[in-house]
């Protein structure tokens, strides 16, 4: 069931920065994906791993992608990280990403960093939600 849940999330964000077009514009990218991997993964306390990015979602800004999806039943909560090069990526592509997200999830988006945190258990979205802001 996890995987139902973050391979449309994954597609819908490929899909949007698809749709977005080539911007250009030559931003920096302030927020590495390593360290905004560890910083999630500290504030939600689980473990993260690399998602496949599709060529063309790459192409738009889609820097990396991590997700807990193959142990979310134990964690219970589903983390899924999305880095892009820069933050107007990020702002072009949440509101499609929020519509296709399930209403017990929460998207947070601050610069080119984007997390949907949904808890089935312990809920961490409020140290997320910080650890984000501080990238």
């Amino acid at each position: 069931m996890v995987r139902t849940i973050i391979a449309p999330l994954a597609a819908t964000l490929a899909l949007g920065l698809a749709a977005c077009g080539s911007d250009d514009g030559g931003g920096s990218a302030g927020t590495s994906p390593e360290q905004a991997k560890g910083s999630i993964e500290r504030a939600a306390q689980v473990q993260l791993v690399a998602e496949p990015v599709p060529g063309d979602a790459r192409d738009q800004g889609l820097e990396a992608s991590y997700s807990n999806a193959a142990t979310a039943v134990k964690d219970k909560q589903i983390v899924a990280l999305f880095v892009m090069e820069d933050a107007s990526v990020a702002d072009e592509v949440s509101d499609m990403v929020r519509a296709s997200a399930p209403e017990s999830a929460k998207l947070i988006v601050d610069g080119e960093v984007m997390v949907v945190y949904a808890a089935a258990g312990a809920d961490h979205a409020a140290a997320v939600e910080r650890a984000v802001k501080a990238l």
